[in-house]
């Protein structure tokens, strides 16, 4: 990503919203930022709200598979035609106009525009990068702002340092408004966000109590709420990292329910029916690939485990979830991991690798391709992550693929030959380009 082709502020945004007569004014929005998160968060939102049959908006960026996938109403993608049009229609104004707003920006407005034509109840929005300045930090009375785990990444855009990027995530908090904040990993992270809600002036900010899992029941937690009363809940979505994100959005919901009328008939078996039926894909999923290789794969030690692991955090918690698995009885005779692996230029490589590979592992660089609306995303050249791993000194054997096709087929060829579970990872645009392989 280059600062020459992609610069955070928001006078265009606001131009072109001017424009489209200021939708996101009459819209009732949950505006969520942080580093790791987010989107997992937004789902389990939008899940809980659609069991209490509110109509609800949600914009998740990046796209998995083509830029209308980002916009969805009641969990379901615009269609082509209905994106299209809207889409089309936005740029000719932008352009008639001389706005020159982004193609992020051109998106973001499309999906403002869209939830009030479709008069949804709530809006769900994510955001792009960092928060102050991102295009979708237009609300001036969100319902309440969100922000999730606080880590190292974009650091060329939102600073070199936890405290510098803790306030650039900090920005969508608004004067007046409701704040939830989710557990933190750096103290750093948590002082900095203290401040800042001191210094806007929140009515109400919450500071999420860490959940605890049921050591009886696997995927089954259970959280204190704002009353005191405990809600046990079931977790579908894999990594411990997901009993936070999902604790965040039940906070918020019980926040909301708490202050707001509109809310007000969300119950508790709203909430375990919500978080429960909750998906989210492309983290931690196990994916079937036998039609890429043309041959069954039955054994669920043998099923591909992608995740999007894109930063130095995602990359720890990935690696803390494969060697769980590894403890585990079906997959304690599968010692090594076959890496399948790619990444954005921009990203820390170096730090994610040295989170993921370890002495005896495998390693295959690829490239993702070129992804749609997005010419600022520049894949990391496979040569590059090959000398970067040999920077790490691991005991590890290292390959290049000149296709994923081709990593996949050498990754299950090693895994035949010396056994090992196979995980891709490192970007969420090389997992589009495995689930476009599937389709």
């Amino acid at each position: 990503m280059s600062q020459i082709s992609f610069k955070l502020n928001l006078d265009k945004i606001k131009v072109l919203l001017k424009h489209l007569n200021n939708p996101h004014h009459r819209l009732s929005a949950i505006h969520i930022s942080g580093t790791n998160g987010k989107g997992s968060t937004s789902a389990y939102i939008d899940s809980i709200l659609l069991k209490t049959n509110f109509k609800t908006g949600r914009l998740n960026t990046p796209h998995l598979l083509e830029p209308r996938d980002s916009i969805k109403i009641n969990d379901e993608s615009i269609t082509r035609e209905d994106y299209r049009r809207t889409y089309n229609f936005i740029s000719t104004i932008n352009s008639n106009n001389n706005i020159n707003a982004s193609l992020y920006e051109k998106l973001v407005a499309t999906a403002y525009w869209w939830f009030d034509a479709q008069n949804v109840d709530v809006s769900i929005v994510e955001v792009g990068i960092g928060g102050r300045l991102d295009a979708t930090n237009v609300f001036e009375k969100p319902l309440i702002s969100v922000i999730t785990s606080i880590g190292m990444d974009h650091e060329t855009f939102l600073g070199n340092s936890i405290e510098a990027i803790s306030k650039e995530k900090a920005g969508i908090i608004k004067s007046g408004c409701k704040v939830v904040i989710a557990p933190q990993i750096e103290e750093a992270s948590l002082n900095t966000l203290k401040t800042c809600i001191k210094e806007v002036g929140c009515s109400h900010s919450i500071f999420v109590t860490p959940a605890k899992w049921n050591p009886q029941k696997k995927g089954l937690a259970s959280l204190k709420l704002l009353d005191g009363t405990l809600i046990e809940f079931y977790i579908p979505l894999g990594g411990d990292y997901q009993l936070d994100n999902a604790t965040t959005a039940i906070t918020v919901i019980d926040l909301l329910r708490k202050t707001e009328t509109k809310f007000s008939n969300i119950t508790n078996e709203n909430i375990k029916d919500g978080i429960a039926s909750t998906s989210w894909p492309g983290r931690l999923q196990f994916v079937n690939v036998s039609s890429i290789l043309n041959r069954p794969v039955t054994n669920v030690t043998k099923q591909l485990l992608v995740d999007g692991a894109h930063n130095p955090q995602g990359a720890k918690s990935l690696r803390e979830f494969v060697d769980k698995l590894l403890q585990d009885k079906e997959f304690a005779k599968v010692p090594k991991v076959h890496w399948i692996y790619a990444a954005s230029k921009e990203k820390n490589v170096l730090k994610c690798l040295d989170a993921l590979v370890k002495d005896g592992d495998t390693l295959i660089a690829v490239e993702f391709s070129k992804v749609e609306d997005m010419p600022w995303v520049n894949c990391c050249k496979k040569e590059e992550i090959v000398l970067l791993v040999k920077k790490l000194n691991r005991k590890s054997d290292i390959n290049i693929a000149e296709n994923l096709v081709e990593a996949i087929k050498q990754a299950y060829d090693k895994s035949e030959k010396e056994d090992g579970m196979i995980v891709l990872c490192g970007s969420l645009y090389l997992i589009a380009d495995l689930f476009r392989l599937l389709v």
